[in-house]
C-alpha cells in the first residue's frame, strides 16, 4: 500500500497532462471519461486499469483519433468509496461526457451506475460483482473482466479438488466481497456430501485487530478459508493468522491478488491462493501485442507496476472504439451498444464480443498461488 504522498507524487508523474491527449490548440477534441481510484488504498487497481485506458487512447489519437477528432480523458478520482463514486459520475455526467471507462470497484460501479442510469455507456475492466448485469442490470453497462460467480465457482472446484471437508468463510460485508462469500456458501452446501462450512461471517473492514475472528477459525477447525474482500484486511487476517500458528490455508479472490498483500502480509503470504483475471504480463499464453503494450508501459512508466487490469482496460476502449467507429457516433448509445454485442473486436485480450448482459464472452477465472513472493498461476 503506498502513503498518501506516494500516491500524489505517481499521479504528478505517471498521469498525463490533457494536452498529451488532445489534439492542437483550437481543435475540438471527443471527451471520454475515467470514473476509479486514482488516490488511498486501493488506487493500484484504479492506477492500472487506467494505463490500460492511456495506452489505447494515445494509439488511437497516434493513428488519426476517433471519428476524425482526438480523444481526451476526463479523470475522475472515487477511492473505490460508494459516496465518493456518486460525486464523481455527476462530475462526469457534467462534463458532457457519455462514454466512461470505470468504475474500479464494485460498490462505487453500482452507485455510479445509480447517477449516470441510461445517460451514459460504461465499460469496467474490473468490477466483478455478479448483479451489475444480473437482473435489471443496466443496459448500458459492460465490462470485460469475468463475473464474481465464476471466481467462487474455481474456488469451490479448488476445495474439493484438494479434498478439504471443513471450509470457513469470511467477508468484508461490502457488495464485491459478501457477493462472492454468499456464491462459495451456497454451492458448497448446495453440493451432496461437499464440504461443510464450519464458520460463516462478515467482519468490519479497517480493523488494527482481527483476533476474535481468527479465534474462532481456530476453533472451528477449518481447513481452508475463503476470504471475500480486499488485501488490505486479508493481509492483516493473514498475519494474525501466522502469529497465532493457525496454519489454515487462504483462498482470496481478484480484491486480495495485489502487490499491496505481498507487501503487507510479508512471510504471512506465502501459500496464499487467489482466483482472478489471468496476468498476461506474465503468461505465455499472452497474445503478441500484449507484449508490445508491457514494453511501452514500462517504457512510459519504469517505476509503476503494470497491475491486473491493463489489458482488460485496454481492451475495453479497444472495444469501445470500434463500436463508436462502426455505429458513426459517440453518442448514439444504442448503436454503439448493438456493435459491442454483436461484433467480434481484436484486442489485447484476443477477440471480444459482449453478451446480451453485457459481460465478456468466454472469459474465465484462474488460480494463483504466492510462492517465492510473486503471484504465480497454477492448476487445480
Amino acid at each position: 500500500m503506498r502513503k498518501i504522498g506516494a500516491m500524489l507524487l505517481a499521479l504528478a508523474v505517471t498521469l498525463p497532462p490533457a494536452g498529451l491527449l488532445m489534439a492542437q490548440a483550437g481543435q475540438e477534441t471527443l471527451k471520454i471519461g475515467y470514473g476509479g481510484a486514482l488516490l488511498g488504498n486501493l488506487a493500484s487497481y484504479g492506477l492500472s486499469g487506467f494505463y490500460g485506458m492511456e495506452y489505447a487512447v494515445l494509439k488511437a489519437n497516434a493513428q488519426g483519433g476517433l471519428l476524425g477528432r482526438q480523444v481526451e480523458i476526463i479523470r475522475e478520482d472515487d477511492g473505490c468509496d460508494p459516496a465518493l463514486a456518486s460525486s464523481a459520475a455527476a462530475k462526469l455526467t457534467g462534463s458532457g461526457v457519455k462514454l466512461v471507462l470505470g468504475h474500479t470497484c464494485s460498490g462505487a460501479t453500482a452507485s455510479a451506475l445509480s447517477v449516470y442510469g441510461q445517460n451514459m455507456l460504461l465499460i469496467s475492466p474490473s468490477a466483478t460483482e455478479i448483479s451489475l448485469t444480473e437482473g435489471a442490470g443496466n443496459p448500458y453497462f459492460f465490462r470485460t473482466i469475468m463475473r464474481d460467480d465464476a471466481q467462487a465457482d474455481l474456488q469451490i472446484e479448488f476445495v474439493k479438488k484438494r479434498g478439504y471437508r471443513k471450509v470457513a468463510i469470511l467477508h468484508d460485508k461490502g457488495d464485491y466481497g459478501k457477493a462472492l462469500a454468499d456464491r462459495a456458501k451456497a454451492g458448497l452446501e448446495g453440493s451432496a456430501g461437499g464440504p461443510e462450512v464450519v464458520l460463516f461471517e462478515g467482519v468490519t473492514t479497517g480493523q488494527v485487530s482481527y483476533d476474535a475472528v481468527v479465534s474462532k477459525l481456530k476453533n472451528s477447525g477449518a481447513e481452508v478459508l475463503l476470504w471475500g474482500g480486499y488485501y488490505s484486511d486479508a493481509s492483516k487476517l493473514a498475519t494474525q493468522m501466522r502469529s497465532k500458528k493457525v496454519a489454515t490455508v487462504i483462498v482470496g479472490a481478484d480484491g486480495l491478488k495485489n502487490e499491496g498483500y505481498l507487501k503487507m502480509a510479508g512471510e504471512a503470504a506465502e501459500g496464499t491462493f487467489a482466483t482472478g483475471p489471468a496476468d498476461l504480463s506474465q503468461s505465455l499464453k499472452k497474445p503478441v501485442r500484449a507484449s508490445e503494450a508491457l514494453a511501452d508501459h514500462q517504457k512510459r512508466h519504469p517505476t509503476e507496476e503494470i497491475g491486473p487490469y491493463f489489458f482488460y482496460s485496454a481492451a475495453a476502449i479497444e472495444a469501445l472504439f470500434s463500436a463508436v467507429t462502426k455505429a458513426g457516433s459517440a453518442t448514439d448509445l444504442a448503436a454503439i451498444k448493438n456493435h459491442l454485442q454483436n461484433d467480434d473486436v481484436e484486442t489485447l485480450l484476443g477477440p471480444v464480443r459482449f453478451d446480451a448482459k453485457g459481460d465478456i464472452v468466454g472469459s474465465q477465472a484462474v488460480m494463483f498461488e504466492i510462492k517465492g513472493g510473486q503471484f504465480v498461476e497454477v492448476e487445480l
